[in-house]
């Protein structure tokens, strides 16, 4: 089976040292370890025109066809101890050893100040679309990352904030792409808690424009591999469409990762190919928590892959940034170490993606 290189190298590799600090949420408080203090400087300006960077370095040859991606996501500030990009380079051959051949690297963006939640502000509450966060670095060094990456065989994929910005963002300036008030007023995402950030109106399509123009910089100017996108309910199904078709029409040649952070099968029609497995995640906690017979995984599996097109996957996980967050850790979850590992055995081998 593909995955059996994988899973035998994982295996044999301490599972608490290896797997990702997941300890930040999406719109959430994040926690950050106590003893690092974070640089203070003020982000560049973004690029909201059709002028676009040349492309950096040659587009990647080896990206992976969606039944083979492993993915491992990586959570930049608690990553290493340096906490920022370079640390992530200095770990490169750690995730190659788990045979991984994709990095999903949670929002690498300078992140807003205004409404921020403490103590340094979600990174789902971008402040500037075509920046790097100089806590982590700067441009240079995602491409050099990215450049290590592929010469490991693995291809980077940005996290993306598409539904909301911080309210902070150089581009709050242009009221009428944000969702407003009766009043008139700019607010947050309707029917939901997150205060420190402004809702985007997809009504307007100067507004949609730079939000593909900020996609495709990063694919030029990062040489990027694609997208994990954030809220993917949020935006409407046809900007997703007319997105996707914007990128792939600018590089035909250069294959990309597009997974939705959803569980609605409707957004395949979109242009992703791969979204999120938490029903089957669900499954697992119940098996392994609450004394539910294993035929609900085999039910359960079955029942969501019935609602994938062909060369579509389901992304399974025994966690992530938020489900650590919301739930708990994997050795909490599914009753100590040992049971963590078949948790994770099961989901990589029963016909989904696996994400560390």
């Amino acid at each position: 089976m593909r995955y059996k290189k994988y899973i035998n190298t994982f295996l044999k590799m301490n599972i608490i040292l290896l797997i990702i600090p997941l300890i930040m949420g999406g719109c959430s408080k994040s926690k950050i370890p106590s003893t690092y203090t974070p640089p203070v400087s003020t982000p560049p300006t973004t690029v909201t025109t059709d002028t676009l960077p040349a492309q950096y370095g040659t587009p990647f040859s080896e990206v992976p066809d969606t039944k083979d991606v492993v993915m491992y996501e990586v959570n930049i500030r608690a990553f290493s101890a340096q906490h920022n990009l370079e640390g992530v380079v200095g770990r490169l051959d750690s995730i190659k050893n788990l045979g991984v051949n994709t990095i999903w690297l949670m929002p690498i963006y300078p992140v807003g100040k205004i409404k921020a939640v403490a103590p340094m502000g979600s990174p789902y509450s971008v402040q500037n679309y075509t920046a790097v966060n100089p806590d982590f670095g700067t441009l240079s060094d995602l491409q050099t990352l990215v450049s290590n990456a592929h010469k490991e065989g693995m291809s980077v994929i940005l996290d993306w904030v598409a539904d909301h910005t911080s309210w902070d963002n150089v581009w709050i300036s242009n009221k009428s792409w944000y969702q407003q008030d009766g009043s008139g007023n700019i607010i947050s995402p309707p029917g939901q808690t997150w205060t420190d950030v402004a809702a985007l109106n997809y009504n307007n399509n100067d507004m949609r424009k730079a939000m593909i123009n900020a996609m495709k910089y990063w694919v030029l100017a990062g040489n990027i591999d694609g997208f994990r996108c954030d809220y993917a309910d949020g935006p409407p199904a046809d900007f997703w469409q007319q997105a996707i078709d914007s990128l792939h029409a600018m590089q035909p040649s250069h294959k990309l990762i597009l997974l939705a952070e959803t569980e609605t099968p409707s957004i395949f029609k979109a242009g992703f190919q791969m979204e999120y497995a938490w029903n089957y995640y669900t499954a697992l906690k119940n098996v392994f928590g609450n004394g539910q017979s294993a035929s609900t995984l085999f039910s359960t599996n079955s029942s969501e892959n019935s609602t994938v097109p062909a060369g579509s996957f389901m992304l399974r996980f025994t966690s992530n940034h938020d489900e650590d967050l919301d739930d708990n850790t994997p050795i909490a979850l599914f009753n100590g170490n040992q049971g963590s590992i078949a948790a994770f055995v099961l989901a990589s081998y029963m016909g989904g993606e696996p994400l560390i």
